[in-house]
């Protein structure tokens, strides 16, 4: 141990504690894995207490025990620490998944990253005409439903700074930005992509800013005009669900 660790030591270290967390950080930089035998060493303890230890961080999944090798790998738990959005890729993804089972159509959530939207996570219709799986894909805010509907939380400042950015009828994202403030969704077409509509909804944080976007992408015409209000409401249900899912 250094001077400083020495230093800044606690008047009162807890043992266990001090052990269990000094395994989480062994196993987090340790990727390729961490044996039995490793954790004995580090912690200098008996080979049944680190095995206990272990178990415990396995239990609430800061890591993971590989079957055939018996090592042990940073877990979810940890690799949604180190990475939010991967809490939110995970609670999302279901929810997700049941609006393509319900429409049978593309599903996507995005949230802002600069100006740009940023899809976190894709789920494919099973159709073989259908709009790809888009995630990790960023598309610029200002064109696309998705952005815009991103675009809907910011002040007027920041939009507009964005909007010089870009050769985009001003008017017309004016309109979808007030479609979204008084219906609660967006629908355009052709936009982004020609043949390709999109529908999308908000998904509000806890001070009631919006956070994130889901949205429904399908080749045009697919959807029918009179399918449009169910598709908002279990959009608006779905979005409901996640800001639910992502408050507790």
């Amino acid at each position: 141990m250094t001077k400083k660790a020495e230093k800044d030591q606690p008047a009162y270290p807890i043992g266990s504690v001090d052990k269990a967390l000094r395994l989480v950080v062994l196993v987090a930089g340790h990727p390729a894995g961490v044996r039995l035998g490793d954790a004995t060493a580090a912690l200098g303890v008996a080979p049944s207490t680190a095995h206990r230890l272990l178990q415990m961080l396995v239990h609430h999944g800061f890591a993971r025990q590989d079957p055939e090798t018996k090592a042990y790998h940073p877990g979810e738990t940890m690799e949604r620490l180190a990475n939010p959005r991967e809490r939110v890729r995970q609670l999302a993804r279901p929810i997700l998944t049941s609006l393509v089972e319900e429409f049978g159509e593309t599903v996507h959530l995005s949230v802002l990253d600069g100006a740009s939207a940023l899809t976190v996570v894709s789920v494919e219709s099973p159709h073989l005409l259908r709009v790809g799986n888009r995630e990790g894909h960023a598309q610029p805010a200002v064109r696309s439903g998705m952005g815009r509907v991103l675009l809907s939380g910011l002040d007027d400042a920041v939009r507009r700074e964005m909007i010089a950015a870009e050769e985009v009828d001003a008017d017309r994202l004016a309109a979808h930005l007030r479609e979204v403030e008084e219906k609660g969704y967006l629908l355009q077409h052709g936009e982004m992509e020609p043949g390709v509509s999109a529908l999308a909804v908000p998904v509000r944080g806890v001070s009631g800013t919006v956070e994130y976007a889901i949205g429904v992408t399908f080749p045009t015409g697919r959807v029918a005009e009179q399918q449009v209000p169910r598709l908002v409401r279990s959009l608006k249900a779905s979005a409901a669900q996640l800001e639910d899912e992502l408050r507790r």
